[in-house]
């Protein structure tokens, strides 16, 4: 059965996550470059230093290799863990380089970025992996700052605290903002996709979620049409208040018969669909019937009663999309007939 497709948010986040790591590579190996043309400055070992900036342009060099494969080899997720280990490399490479070439550390900026990055895009375990490696990142620069560049080695430890506390406390925050970010829209998409009245999927779930599910190992679904009878005398009669209560004491009876998998939605109004594997189109009508009995039996459905229309695939579905829209026509044609025939009933398309 066809998955869902890619939202287009995701999608964006895929492209941006790209774009912003090509930009960071690629800023990383011009770097490496320039600091290789510019003479030799003050630094206490120019040689290592330049091993070190050769370093850093083959992190980088590997890391853009390394996109244009997974932007082919999709999903780009695979990749995080060494993505980010060439970007912690490349950075205390290039840092280091840096202070043993020049005796400055202007490019330390770049552990921030990295910070910043995995925090917003890695999963969680990759974001405290990240931010263990950076303190041992930040630790060694900054000892390094003591023995060959302008702090004074007897105030390394101070420069490391004062220099790690800002990018750790960062990456929480960027971490944390995003974490309620994917909470409310997580929460927004259940929302679009969910019957405010009942709880149960709505028209648009339906559509979406059809044919993701595991059902019959046959291959054969079911798709049951329910509609309330005479709907329209509770609200004329109760009020709505009292017909909004029948509809969800349907929601709730169907919930009581249906298998864990199987999908439930409010089509619209009175009208609920049920989706579930069948393997015998009896013992399905025969569910259903329970159901129908079950429904009558609730005081609290105001002596309404509900009538089906049953419509079953004959062989597993190759498109799950018209699979439904023909499911959709046969049961809604099965439910006018058992509306027609004395409604109270459940009918089984042909």
């Amino acid at each position: 059965m066809a998955p869902r497709s890619p939202s287009p948010s995701g999608m964006d986040r895929h492209l941006v996550k790209v774009r912003v790591l090509v930009m960071f590579f690629g800023a990383g190996l011009g770097l490496a470059v320039l600091a290789l043309l510019l003479p030799g400055g003050p630094g206490a070992a120019p040689a290592l230093g330049k091993a070190l900036m050769v370093g850093n342009g083959l992190c980088s060099l590997s890391a853009l290799a390394l996109l244009i494969r997974a932007r082919r080899q999709k999903p780009l997720n695979r990749f995080d863990l060494p993505l980010l280990l060439l970007a912690q490399t490349a950075t205390l490479g290039g840092v280091l380089g840096e202070t043993f070439l020049f005796g400055t550390q202007y490019s330390f900026m770049t552990q921030l970025w990295v910070t910043v990055f995995a925090a917003g895009f890695l999963p969680r375990r990759l974001v405290w992996a990240q931010q263990g490696l950076g303190l041992i990142s930040i630790t060694l620069m900054v000892w390094m700052r003591a023995q060959y560049g302008a702090t004074p080695p007897r105030l390394w430890v101070v420069d490391a605290l004062v220099t790690a506390l800002p990018v750790v406390l960062t990456g929480v925050a960027v971490a944390y903002f995003r974490g309620e970010a994917e909470r409310e829209a997580l929460a927004l998409e259940a929302a679009v996709r969910t019957d405010p009245l009942t709880g149960l999927g709505n028209r648009r779930a339906l559509f979406e979620s059809f044919g993701t599910s595991p059902f019959s190992p046959s291959g054969r679904t079911g798709l049951v049409m329910l509609d309330i009878d005479h709907f329209k005398g509770v609200n004329d009669r109760y009020g709505h208040a009292e017909g909004d209560r029948v509809i969800r004491v349907l929601a709730d009876v169907m919930r009581e018969h249906a298998a864990p998998q199987d999908l439930l939605t409010r089509h619209g109004g009175e009208e609920f669909v049920w989706v579930t594997a069948v393997s015998d189109e009896e013992a399905l009508l025969a569910r259903v019937d329970a159901l129908r009995v079950s429904f009558a039996q609730r005081a609290e459905a105001l002596g309404v009663t509900v009538s089906a229309g049953i419509a079953v695939t004959r062989q597993p579905m190759d498109d799950p999309a018209s699979s439904l829209l023909a499911l959709l026509r046969q049961a809604d044609a099965a439910l006018y007939q058992a509306k027609a025939g004395g409604r109270n009933q459940a009918r089984l398309a042909p």
